[in-house]
């Protein structure tokens, strides 16, 4: 799979269970994507994408992954 944010070539690690997609980026590192907020992600231009992950990564608690959600935006 493609990164949402960088584009570069990621390991899709979603678990079946979850509404949205998990990435594992060599760029950007391991995050995941709620799923209403992946076409919201997806829409934005390619160089604000990076801000909305820095968002998810201030607001993750220590140790856990980002989560890109709406609040992000």
């Amino acid at each position: 799979m493609q990164c949402p944010v960088c584009g570069a070539q990621a390991k899709n690690l979603t678990p079946a269970t979850y509404d949205g997609v998990v990435v594992g980026c060599p760029a950007c590192g391991d995050y995941q994507v709620t799923g209403t907020a992946l076409n919201k992600l997806l829409r934005l231009a390619p160089e604000y994408r990076s801000d909305v992950l820095q968002r998810a990564r201030e607001r993750a608690c220590l140790g856990a992954r980002p989560t890109i959600s709406t609040t992000c935006f």
